[in-house]
């Protein structure tokens, strides 16, 4: 007899077919395994199992209906982990700069616009490879900012996301995204490392713009810094910069950036590695406790809240959020919606009224210990098990081998 149960998504194929895992959390063990994840599926599963008392699942909003259609008696647990997971991408979307719909926009668009100009690229006969690199890079750039620009002029228009994804053959999420822009978003690209050259990129340009040209002086300094990688390595890549490196126009600007407050944190310099701190790391410092910081990422988290009010505010938020889940203190959590409401900033307030339209699960999952950490655990060992058969195995099979004759 099951009372506590934990359910979750599992993918057989990645974004194509979903299927939902069931685990019984006290006892630490799956109970079943569907092969889909459909809501009437869920709904009948619940209802052959009225011993239920406690549903821990993620913010899905499909789980919860089926709980609250076929299982009334159950009270249902967002997990915490998920609550934390979608604040911090609630901070990222904030820090990338996404604003609230803008169909109303006094954005100018023109429809039928030619492909935007490419940047021209100094060529030359030693470094063609690169400077080829370049302008593929410009190519790809000029067509994305003309696909944004046929969005733009669509949804303007009138035309739904739906409509404008079957006309230009994109998928819904990408246009959704697109469309709450203003201007064309940068690409996602995972942050620099110390071990890489880009992350000293702007401290190079600076430096030799100001004179220091040679190998050994600049890497000498960007060891200083926390470089390390090899000293070959950086001999490559300021090769190219012999006959175009960077003017003193672009480090004095980039200088610049360094020392004056930026509008919004994305354009915040790191003053320990002197490159701009990216949307997806500034938020997952911002909702990272300061004593689990280290000191480089101190500086860089001291750094944008003093280029950024907002950051502040969302820090500020982020902390106490976190405090009054692992505290157990839920009659501050209306408080908290209060407070991130009074804000003024679209993302928490959309983050605040998400969690009002689930607010009994999340106030459940301040004042329950149940999570979905065991779940995801049965998840990883499915994985497991499906690719050892060479993703070839129907679910009574993956049943019969995840749940091997449990009394």
């Amino acid at each position: 007899m099951m009372r506590v149960a934990g359910v979750d998504e599992w993918a057989w194929r990645k974004g194509t077919k979903i299927g939902t895992i069931v685990v019984d959390l006290e006892r630490r063990r799956v109970v079943d395994l569907l092969a889909d994840r459909a809501a009437d599926i869920m709904a009948d599963w619940f209802r052959h199992h009225p011993e239920l008392e406690i549903i821990s699942r993620d913010r899905d909003g499909l789980y919860a209906d089926a709980a609250r259609q076929s299982a009334p008696q159950a009270r249902q647990v967002a997990d915490r982990f998920h609550l934390l997971k979608n604040l911090r991408d609630t901070v990222a979307r904030q820090l990338g700069g996404f604003e609230a719909p803008v169909r109303e926009s006094a954005t100018e668009i023109e429809v039928g616009q030619d492909t935007p100009p490419q940047p021209t690229v100094h060529r030359s006969e030693r470094y063609s490879e690169t400077a080829e690199r370049e302008r593929l890079r410009c190519h790809r750039r000029a067509a994305r900012e003309a696909m944004f620009g046929k969005i733009r002029a669509l949804y303007d228009a009138g035309s739904t996301v739906r409509e404008i994804a079957q006309k230009l053959g994109l998928g819904p999420r990408r246009v959704y995204r697109w469309v709450r822009r203003i201007d064309m978003p940068e690409r996602s690209t995972m942050a620099p490392k110390p071990s890489t050259l880009a992350y000293f990129g702007a401290f190079l340009a600076r430096s030799w713009a100001k004179g220091t040209t040679k190998v050994r002086h600049l890497f000498s300094d960007i060891r200083h810094r926390g470089y390390t990688g090899s000293f070959s390595h950086l001999a490559r890549f300021l090769a190219p910069w012999r006959n175009n490196g960077p003017s003193q126009d672009e480090a004095d600007g980039l200088a610049a950036g360094e020392e004056a407050p930026a509008r919004l944190p994305l354009h915040v310099i790191d003053p320990m590695a002197g490159r701009r701190s990216s949307p997806l790391v500034a938020a997952a410092l911002c909702i990272k406790p300061r004593r689990q910081m280290t000191t480089r990422q101190i500086v860089n988290v001291d750094a944008l809240k003093a280029a950024s009010t907002e950051f502040t505010t969302m820090r500020c938020l982020a902390m106490r959020f976190r405090g009054l889940l692992r505290g157990g203190a839920v009659e501050k959590l209306d408080g908290w919606m209060t407070d991130a409401w009074r804000s003024g900033i679209y993302g928490m307030q959309r983050f605040a009224r998400a969690l009002r339209h689930d607010i009994e699960a999340v106030r459940n999952a301040v004042l329950e210990p149940w999570s979905n950490g065991q779940t995801e655990g049965q998840i990883n060992r499915l994985k497991t098990l499906k690719r050892a058969m060479y993703a070839r195995a129907g679910v009574d099979l993956l049943r019969a081998r995840l749940m091997p004759l449990q009394n």
